[in-house]
């Protein structure tokens, strides 16, 4: 029982990884949000299984359907695992998102940031444009 959830544990961590689940530190959407606020606020609320809030920062039907993978990848997780993933939920409130660098590429703007989680950690680049005066995620995918 405890080896299953312990497996589980690092398959939760380990997908959070893969997909950019994680990066939980950020503030509050605001009025005035730059690319790299908008990104930290994606992934808050990711992680807080706030998924309309997710939806609102993002622009293209590509990440309504990468949101919609993640709300349903965790809804099968906590079904199977659920102390898993109550010890995961606790792992999410420590990981650390730390943004390397942003450039811009005509109207968009290119974040290369880091998450690390339980001694795990994972590069990513979120692609944002402006739409309504607001920066929008367009994709995120692994940082080459």
């Amino acid at each position: 029982m405890i080896s299953k959830l312990f497996w589980g544990l690092k398959a939760v961590v380990w997908i959070g990884l893969m997909v950019g689940l994680f990066g939980c530190r950020g503030g509050q959407k605001s009025v005035e949000m730059g690319p790299v606020e908008t990104v930290e606020a994606f992934c808050k609320a990711i992680c807080s299984g706030q998924w309309s809030e997710a939806e609102l920062l993002c622009d293209s039907l590509s990440m309504r359907e990468y949101i919609e993978t993640q709300k349903q990848t965790w809804a099968r997780l906590e079904k199977e695992e659920e102390g898993a993933m109550t010890v995961a939920r606790s792992i999410l409130e420590s990981t650390v998102l730390t943004v390397e660098d942003m450039s811009k590429n005509d109207d968009k703007r290119v974040v290369i940031y880091k998450i690390e989680a339980d001694g795990l950690s994972k590069t990513k680049k979120a692609t944002l444009k402006k739409e309504e005066g607001e920066w929008r995620v367009v994709s995120i995918t692994e940082a080459n």
